[in-house]
Order: structure tokens, then C-alpha cells, then sequence
């Protein structure tokens, strides 16, 4: 089985002085992707929250900014952390600055902001002290694992010495193992094998993630990851799309109605450049056969010579498989594996019923598959509970 990196910081310190008295202590999963930040957390017992987030970051802003800023709706719909007398937006709340703001922090410092974001939404949803525990599992894409590091590093730093977050101070004691992207899944089907009384460490397992950033394949044997049998420089969808799209006529305000179109199947969709219903067919074509091409050829690449070699359970996931399913099931039959395939596509009726709650489910058809993996990843955590945890 697959050990995350953990990092607590030298904080001996700041942990007595905060020990005198009972923190309250959250456990959350994060899987931060390039079109959404999603969450799972728990502070209560029992309880299983779920938080989705835009997945924007912009730094270096003004405080004077703040004095134009409206506060308010879900706290992670107007997010903003205050910083050495910088301020920073996340999610939603970014997105208007970001033509108006060159300044774009890296990979890791993004993970960093985001995750300080999240705390801060929790503490304002549950109405949190300013001194509390954390414990975080994160997704990180396999060649990206390699910042885990300076995210642990830098965020326990940041909690240690505190944050604003939406005029509120924060101080956290942290805890924070990061995992590659995809594990979530192969967790998730530990947990399905064991209640049917197989065990997972005799079935080989490839997991392959689809999403709009890149595509990863994920590998197991005997229980471990086989950083052989794996990769993720796989094609994201997000570029193929915007390239296929464009040569369809599709303008950047049509973009969320293709996406609707080719995430529901119904090629009908209202256009907001045409202020009228209009049928996409002809892009959601162009944009399926892009993508379904270059996903394929790097599937028999990538995938093909270890399913010729012994049998291997494969697991499809991601946003962005649905937008080429068919094309997927052709290869897989092609290579003659398709009993051997199952297309992960967020039927977890428990995981079902937790999404529901928010209003993205209703305007996303794929909103469950895409929570999937960081589902996966909490219960993993929360598995790693004592089987009596007091609720704060």
C-alpha cells in the first residue's frame, strides 16, 4: 500500500501553547484540479461535508480592494486571504481580477493558497475558534508529486504563524500527507472488494484518470504503487477542447454550453453569443474526435503492453471520459479487455446523496464522477479515525 509523505513541522512551541485546552480538530480530503478545488471534510462524527471551490488564484492584490469587495454569499463563492499586508483572491472571487493582475503564483504556491482557503471556509461554516487542528489528505498529479515538499513546508509554516481569512485571523496546527492523483479511486474499490470478501492486493489495478489539466495512469501490484507501470504526461482536456472548439466557430462565451452539451449528451443548449438555443452537434463532433484520438493513441501506448501482459482490473475516471466514451469502449474492445474495464462514473449512491447539497450538482451532470476520487481519499482518512472519534 501506498505510504503519503507527512510533514507536522518543528512546532513544539506553538502546540503548547495552544494545549491548554481541546481543539477542535477537522479532517479534510483535497483534490485540487485545474477547473475546481474540491473538498471532503469532517469535524462532527458522522459527518461527511462536502466543499466545491473555483479553482482561481490571484496574488499580490491591494488591501483597497477589499473596500469595493462584496462579502456575501458561501464563503467559498467571495474568498480571500490576507498576507504580509498583500491580498490574495481564490475561487470564485478571482476571477474577476485575473486579466486585471499579471501576477500568477506557481503550482505549489496555488496548493498553498487554496488549502489555506478551505480552512477558513470550514472555520466559517462549523464557526470555528481561531485556534484549531487540521489533518489534510492531498491529491497531487504523479508528476507533480514532487512539490509535496514545499507545500508541506510552506503551508505549515503559513498555519503556524497564522492567516486571514475574510477578516479573520487563523491559527492552525497542521497535519498533511499528500497521495498521487488516482489513489482516492483505487481506495474506494479496496473498500467495494472488501465487502464482497476479495481483497484488492491480488487483483492488478490500473487506474486512468482523465481530466481537464492532463490524463495520468496509475498502476498497482500487490498492493503498491508501480511507478513503472505508471505515468501522467497523458493529454488534458481543456486544451484539446478550446483548439477543437475553435475551429467549430465556437467563441469563448459558448464555452460552458458545449461543455454542457457534450457532458448531457443533448446537443441543444442555449448559446449566450447567439441568445438562442443553438445546436452544437458539429462542435461537440470536433471536440470528441480531437480528444478521443490523441486519448487513445496514448492509452496503447501507455496501457496497452500491461494488459497484453497478465490480466489487470482498469478503472476509467475523470471529468472529462464521459466526453468520449464511446471512443473508449471501442479501444477497450478492440484490445479485447472490455470485462476487465469499468468506467467509474459516480454511482456511489452514498457519495450521490452527500453532493446533492450543493447547487453545483444541478448545473453539472458529471459533478459526482469529478468528486469521486477526493470521496475516495476521505474515506480512506476517516478510516484511519479510532472507531470512537468525539464530536467537538
Amino acid at each position: 500500500m501506498i505510504k503519503g509523505s507527512t510533514v507536522k513541522g518543528s512546532r513544539l512551541d506553538f502546540e503548547m501553547r495552544l494545549s491548554v485546552v481541546d481543539l477542535p480538530k477537522v479532517y479534510v480530503s483535497a483534490d485540487l484540479g485545474s477547473s475546481a478545488s474540491k473538498f471532503f471534510y469532517r469535524l462532527q462524527l458522522e459527518q461527511t461535508a462536502p466543499v466545491w471551490m473555483g479553482a482561481e488564484v490571484v496574488e499580490g492584490m491591494t488591501p483597497e480592494i477589499l473596500n469595493s469587495f462584496n462579502a456575501g454569499g458561501r464563503p467559498q463563492d467571495n474568498s480571500w486571504l490576507e498576507l504580509d499586508g498583500n491580498v490574495v483572491m481564490v475561487g470564485e472571487a478571482a476571477k474577476a481580477f485575473l486579466k486585471s493582475n499579471s501576477l500568477s503564483a506557481n503550482k505549489a504556491e496555488k496548493a498553498i493558497y487554496k488549502l489555506a482557503t478551505v480552512l477558513g471556509v470550514i472555520a466559517e461554516l462549523e464557526q470555528l475558534p481561531s485556534h484549531y487542528e487540521a489533518v489534510i489528505w492531498l491529491s497531487l498529479p504523479l508528476a507533480e508529486i514532487k512539490t509535496r515538499r514545499t507545500i508541506m513546508e510552506k503551508l505549515t509554516k503559513l498555519c503556524q504563524q497564522g492567516f486571514t481569512f475574510r477578516g479573520k485571523r487563523q491559527q492552525v496546527i497542521l497535519t498533511l500527507k499528500c497521495f498521487p492523483e488516482g489513489f482516492g479511486l483505487y481506495l474506494h474499490r479496496k473498500q467495494s472488494l472488501e465487502r464482497t470478501g476479495e481483497r484488492i492486493d491480488h487483483r492488478p489495478t490500473s487506474i486512468v484518470m482523465m481530466g481537464h489539466r492532463n490524463l495520468s495512469i496509475l498502476s498497482f501490484e500487490h498492493g503498491s504503487l508501480n511507478l513503472a507501470g505508471s505515468a501522467s504526461d497523458g493529454p488534458g482536456f481543456w486544451p484539446l477542447f478550446e483548439k477543437a472548439a475553435r475551429s467549430a466557430g465556437i467563441t469563448a462565451p459558448d464555452y460552458p454550453a458545449l461543455l454542457r452539451a457534450l457532458s448531457s449528451g443533448n446537443p441543444q443548449q442555449i448559446s449566450p453569443a447567439r441568445a438562442s438555443v443553438f445546436d452544437f452537434s458539429a462542435a461537440m463532433a470536433a471536440v470528441q474526435s480531437a480528444y478521443g484520438q490523441v486519448v487513445t493513441v496514448y492509452l496503447r501506448d501507455n496501457l496497452l503492453g500491461r494488459v497484453l501482459e497478465h490480466r489487470v482490473d482498469i478503472l476509467v475516471s475523470g471529468g472529462a471520459f464521459p466526453m468520449v466514451k464511446p471512443q473508449l469502449e471501442e479501444f477497450f474492445e478492440e484490445i479485447r479487455c472490455t470485462d476487465q474495464v469499468r468506467f467509474v462514473e459516480g454511482e456511489d449512491v452514498t457519495l450521490t446523496e452527500v453532493v446533492r447539497e450543493l447547487p453545483e450538482f444541478h448545473q453539472m451532470p458529471t459533478l459526482s464522477l469529478r468528486m469521486m476520487d477526493g470521496y475516495g481519499l476521505f474515506l480512506g482518512l476517516i478510516g484511519k479515525l479510532p472507531s470512537v472519534t468525539a464530536s467537538r
